[in-house]
């Protein structure tokens, strides 16, 4: 079974990414969904349960997306592959720079979502971005 962990502010950004991610659990996968509302959230539930793909939208406060990727990533009990939500194409930089396995603009295609996330799961490592979804 796979842990994705969803980082958003807005409950209704979380059940967005939830129904776009319910995809790879119809593709033969078992997967359980952790949420967290913010980066410090984010941080205790990825210490307590270490999932297997974390998924965060930039704008989570007080703990920014960006910190908590970078967070993630330099942690070897917790690195895990991060996909991050971009509110704005311009800040890709700073996603590749806080080493996201993958980006994804706003509006997110849940399709490209779903297919990024069954790849990451499956290559079940956290390297540095690698992919972007189209928009």
């Amino acid at each position: 079974m796979s842990k994705i962990l969803l980082v958003a502010a807005e409950q209704g950004s979380r059940e967005r990414l939830r129904l776009a991610l319910e995809r790879v659990e119809a593709a033969g996968g078992e997967v359980e969904f952790l949420e967290a509302e913010n980066g410090n959230t984010a941080m205790a539930v990825a210490e307590r349960d270490h999932p297997d793909l974390v998924v965060v939208e930039v704008g989570v406060t007080p703990y920014g997306g960006f910190g908590l990727t970078r967070d993630l990533k330099a942690s070897p009990e917790l690195s895990c592959p991060v996909i991050v939500v971009l509110e704005r194409a311009q800040d890709e930089w700073l996603g590749r720079w806080c080493g996201a396995d993958a980006l994804v603009d706003r509006p997110v295609d849940p399709f490209a979502l779903a297919q990024m996330a069954d790849r990451l799961l499956r290559e079940g490592r956290g390297g540095t971005a690698s992919g972007k979804a189209a928009s």
